[in-house]
């Protein structure tokens, strides 16, 4: 939470602290309603273990009771001695287990787990049978006795006991099964103000997180629809101006359209050279001897070289033999140059010659010096050149206005949703992920678990969005810090293997303008790869010395041909990517090469001078 500090010295919260309180005390609300469910639904959980075992040795009381009297019935007049010690035997046991079982439910005992804390109703009805217990108890015990001492004791000794055993069993059994059924109807009770106590809690939680909803997200994503709708309205300017700049280039082209006409006068044409139906020179005039200064005899001359320094290939002849061959002339401009080095421009004629049967028989080379012409549209093209050019630049500085703009907008945005609405999504949704419900809340829990989804796709999307708007980690640790946390994040969403790596001394910070600029060149870049490469590696090195800062990003894709990013300035819609780095790249005064090759990928190459780039953040 910020706080800003007013002259007067009190403190004034801003919009997204207000919120954040807001959070805060929710947040705070729903972990402790959670920590106190938690915590009774461990506690219950500790007692019904203890209430279910409770339960158990209860019920086993009326069994061991049973089994005395069963051992006192067996107990005949005539009977075998070692039939007697079994008896004994038996006896002894039962005792032992029924009398330390009998005091561990009134008063606890550890060995058996028993917390001996019983109710009032509880602790009555072991009053009342407890007399009884004592009967049989004593009446138990001197059996054991007289049996120890003599296996064939009469059956006479033995008769009192028996018939106080007999005579209390019954009371003992009704007595023990109150106390059993009192024991399961307690135990129900429990579950019972457990699962009310756990409906409350839920209930909190549920209004909590609609109140949230109301008075935190939904303020907050009021916000960020305002500052979208302004960032489209910077776009819609920012396309205007390019329009503007586009209608400047027409006019640009329509003063070269209007250089076209000079008033210069044209020579006629004349007859330079003559060549076979192959191309081959076997004749040249002497007027074309005294204009290019050449000394080219006729022999084995093909028709591309006959003008110096032309560029004129193969590819060139092949079209001139077709088009004769076909008896079409061909005509064009030539440029060259003379025997000084100096460039001169001649508009060439070749047209076909036929004999009498009007086959091709050879090639007739007419030509007009239009020199004088071409340095007359140099200079007048010079000289609107420089104005439209000034205007051009004005509608890019103007350009670059609305791009730092969006900038900066986009560095708003990014801050506030990675300050409000991720951390208040991730917490949101720990605290949903707390909330455990029983069997009879099933619907509940599976619409709980719809939300939790849903809640963890909202998170990624705006971890995603926050980090293409503005990563935070730009300004606060600088340009290779933030390629790295890019790299790695988006290596998150796709398969592609990402590599990066860093040479020199990366600690070195450039100017925040230059930095972005950068970082906007290398992400369209590694989004341009992941997209419509198809590649299965990108690797990204970043390189820096004191005098040059070096970036490439290599892909081993699909490739593309290179002619597209060679007509960006002309076709934009075409590579508004590849435009739009280009752009970025000549505001920081660098040099961007890309380099593909169909099949085997492509690398782009971002290169510039620290000192330039130090520069350009000052303008």
């Amino acid at each position: 939470m910020t706080l800003k500090f007013n002259p007067e010295g009190k403190l004034k919260f801003n919009r997204f602290s207000k919120l954040g309180m807001w959070y805060i005390m929710a947040l705070s609300v729903i972990a402790t309603v959670s920590i106190i469910g938690q915590f009774l639904i461990q506690n219950h959980l500790d007692n019904q273990l203890s209430d279910s075992h409770v339960i158990n040795v209860a019920g086993r009381q009326r069994m061991l009771s049973q089994r005395i009297t069963k051992c006192a019935l067996l107990l005949k007049p005539v009977q075998d001695s070692s039939e007697r010690v079994e008896i004994l035997d038996e006896l002894k046991g039962a005792l032992h287990l029924w009398t330390i079982s009998h005091n561990g439910l009134q008063n606890g005992n550890d060995s058996l787990r028993l917390p001996g804390k019983n109710s009032a109703a509880i602790a009555a009805m072991f009053g009342r049978i407890n007399a009884n217990h004592q009967a049989i108890r004593q009446s138990a015990a001197t059996l054991i006795t007289e049996l120890s001492k003599d296996p064939d004791v009469s059956y006479e000794t033995l008769g009192a006991s028996i018939d106080t055993i007999l005579e209390h069993q019954r009371e003992f059994l009704d007595g023990m099964n109150l106390i059993v059924f009192q024991y399961d109807h307690e135990a129900k009770l429990k579950i019972h103000r457990l699962s009310t106590l756990e409906y409350v809690l839920l209930i909190i939680s549920i209004v909590v997180i609609i109140l949230e909803i109301l008075f935190v997200f939904r303020p907050t994503a009021v916000q960020v629809n305002k500052t979208v709708n302004q960032l489209i309205a910077s776009e819609k300017n920012a396309k205007k101006l390019s329009k503007e700049i586009g209608a400047l280039y027409g006019s640009l082209e329509k003063s070269y359209e209007e250089l076209s006409h000079v008033n210069v006068p044209m020579e006629t044409p004349k007859i330079y050279a003559k060549t076979d139906r192959g191309g081959n020179v076997i004749f040249i005039s002497d007027l074309y001897s005294e204009l290019t200064g050449s000394t080219l005899t006729t022999k084995s001359v093909p028709l591309k070289d006959l003008f110096l320094n032309s560029r004129l290939n193969d590819e060139w002849m092949e079209e001139v033999i077709d088009l004769l061959s076909d008896g079409h002339s061909w005509q064009g401009i030539i440029r060259y140059q003379d025997k000084n080095g100096k460039d001169r421009w001649v508009d060439v004629m070749i047209v076909p010659a036929l004999n009498e049967l009007t086959e091709v028989e050879e090639w007739l080379v007419l030509g007009s010096d239009i020199t004088l012409q071409k340095l007359a549209e140099q200079n007048i093209r010079a000289k609107s050149k420089a104005e439209i050019e000034r205007k051009i630049n004005q509608q890019k500085f103007r350009s670059v206005l609305i791009l730092e703009g969006q900038e900066e907008e986009r560095k708003r945005l990014a801050m506030d949703i990675h300050d409000g609405i991720g951390q208040m999504l991730t917490s949101l949704k720990f605290q949903i992920e707390s909330i455990d419900l029983k069997k009879d809340e099933n619907v509940a829990q599976n619409k709980l678990s719809e939300i939790q989804q849903l809640i963890n796709q909202v998170i990624k999307e705006v971890r995603r969005v926050t980090f293409n708007l503005k990563p935070t980690v730009l300004g606060d640790y600088g340009l290779p810090a933030a390629l790295n946390v890019f790299i790695r994040e988006i290596g998150k969403l796709t398969d592609i293997e990402l590599v990066y790596s860093m040479e020199g001394d990366t600690s070195f910070r450039l100017p925040q303008k230059v930095e972005n600029n950068i970082f906007r060149i290398i992400q369209e870049a590694i989004n341009n790869a992941i997209k419509y490469s198809g590649a299965s590696r990108i690797e990204v090195t970043l390189q820096m010395t004191e005098l040059d800062l070096l970036i490439s990003v290599t892909d081993n894709g699909n490739g593309f041909d290179e002619k597209l990013v060679e007509a960006r300035s002309v076709n934009i819609e075409s590579g508004r990517g590849f435009f739009n780095m280009y752009e970025r790249t000549e505001y920081i005064n660098g040099n961007l090469d890309i380099k593909s090759t169909l099949g085997k990928g492509t690398t782009v190459i971002l290169r510039s001078p620290v000192k330039t780039l130090a520069t350009a953040g000052e303008v």
